[in-house]
């Protein structure tokens, strides 16, 4: 079976099999002029769970793959090379990109390239199934709209058209308008968690919706002995209400009250004006020289390393299921505090593996993390069995990757021949989390 998977990632393997530009000042000119974030012109890891997904493919003796997507500075409109039997098609990306700054779909759609692009690569591979990785990001899942004579599947990593969005940033209309587009036109989905299946099934009520995870080949990440040199760390992509930075600076304050050298550490990445705001936070609440922030790493493994100076995490992250820091804070053994969502629970099941505050309760947050610092017996309990807890779900992990291999050749089957599909495979919200 052949297969195209269109995905928007990067980590530091795939560039060096790439043909790139160097640093050019009238991109960066460009940038500024268009008022987007720097990030746009800098190359980091992200999007590790595809990297994930692509290494468990790997192995699959019966599976042709071809991964799609989008990357800025190529020397070239489209680069291609083969990888371990995966064959990787990237396009030029920095169009795309800036020409979101016009916030008009239908004037975006009609000026971007990567659609192009992207029918331009399939027509040569002919796919027998195209499977897209989240619809959020414009740039990338807008090529799944000039794959319509193919089955097309696409898994749901978020649900952007989620009204809860609207309490905790200003939804983008551009992105909004995207996935809409993508919900009405194709048929087959893969959601993980009953949130994003009650919030597509409200978009598109005749959809096909399967259960899925995304399989990993990779090992859990190794806690390295490390100098502490802060108490807390929060770290994301992108910084911002929904992510909860706001609530643990907040929180944080209280604790100084007990404990007046207790250190938060945000790291990553945040628009110059939500920096400011949050450097205001800081200054206002008085715990300016307890705050640092710190830029997001270009390397993941850079990244993982300086997340260990600290010796928790909290993470109240208020849209997310449950987010790929936590599971890395779990990992690496930084016992965490964060707010309870659709996913969190599930943390908490059969053994205590987070302490978990009630969404926007900042006094609570607070409190538990008051619990971490006065109580080693405790931080190491909660370090022992989330460490045992990732260990299941890497586990399951293989699990994930056979139920979607079988539901890759289910769609074209029933696609093709309009054979059933086996409820096993479907989405249950009784049954499933």
């Amino acid at each position: 079976m052949r297969i195209v998977l269109i995905a928007g990632f990067s980590n530091s393997e795939i560039r060096e099999h790439l043909e790139l530009k160097k640093d050019s000042r009238w991109f960066h000119r460009l940038i500024k002029l268009f008022g987007l974030p720097a990030r746009v012109g800098e190359f980091r890891d992200y999007a590790p769970w595809i990297p994930g997904i692509i290494g468990f493919m790997e192995q699959q003796k019966d599976i042709e793959l071809h991964v799609v997507g989008p990357q800025i500075r190529l020397k070239h409109a489209i680069e291609e090379f083969t990888l371990r039997g995966v064959t990787y098609h990237f396009f030029q990306s920095e169009w795309t990109g800036l020409m979101r700054k016009t916030g008009n779909y239908k004037l975006w759609k009609y000026l971007q390239l990567s659609g192009h692009y992207t029918r331009k690569i399939l027509d040569k591979i002919q796919p027998d199934l195209v499977v897209l990785s989240g619809a959020e990001n414009p740039a990338t899942s807008v090529s799944i709209l000039y794959a319509e004579q193919y089955p097309r599947l696409c898994l749901c990593q978020t649900i952007y058209n989620n009204p809860e969005r609207e309490k905790y940033s200003h939804p983008n209309c551009l992105i909004q308008d995207m996935e809409k587009e993508i919900f009405s036109q194709l048929q087959y989905f893969g959601v993980y968690s009953s949130m994003h299946y009650k919030l597509l099934r409200d978009f598109r009520p005749d959809a096909t919706i399967f259960k899925f995870g995304y399989p990993s080949k990779c090992r859990l990440l190794e806690p390295t002995e490390i100098k502490k040199e802060y108490d807390f760390v929060n770290f994301a992509l992108m910084h911002g209400s929904r992510k909860g930075t706001p609530d643990s600076i907040q929180a944080l304050a209280i604790v100084k009250k007990k404990y007046p050298n207790v250190t938060l550490n945000i790291v990553g990445g945040c628009d110059p004006a939500g920096l400011q705001n949050l450097k205001q936070l800081c200054e206002v609440l008085g715990v300016t020289e307890n705050v640092t922030f710190t830029p997001f790493f270009e390397k993941k493994e850079d990244l993982m390393l300086h997340v260990q100076k600290s010796r928790f995490a909290v993470l109240p992250c208020k849209l997310d299921h449950t987010s790929g820091t936590m599971t890395q804070s779990m990992q690496l053994g930084l016992p965490l505090v964060v707010y309870k969502t659709t996913g969190t629970p599930a943390f908490n099941r059969e053994k205590q593996c987070a302490l978990i505050a009630d969404k926007e309760n900042v006094e609570q947050l607070a409190q538990y993390m008051f619990s971490l610092m006065d109580n080693f017996e405790l931080a190491e309990t909660l370090r022992a069995n989330a460490r045992e807890f990732q260990e299941k779900k890497v586990a399951d992990a293989r699990q994930n990757g056979d139920r979607l291999m079988a539901t890759f050749k289910v769609v074209v089957e029933h696609y093709k021949e309009g054979k059933g599909i086996p409820q096993e495979l479907l989405f249950d919200p009784e049954r499933d989390n």
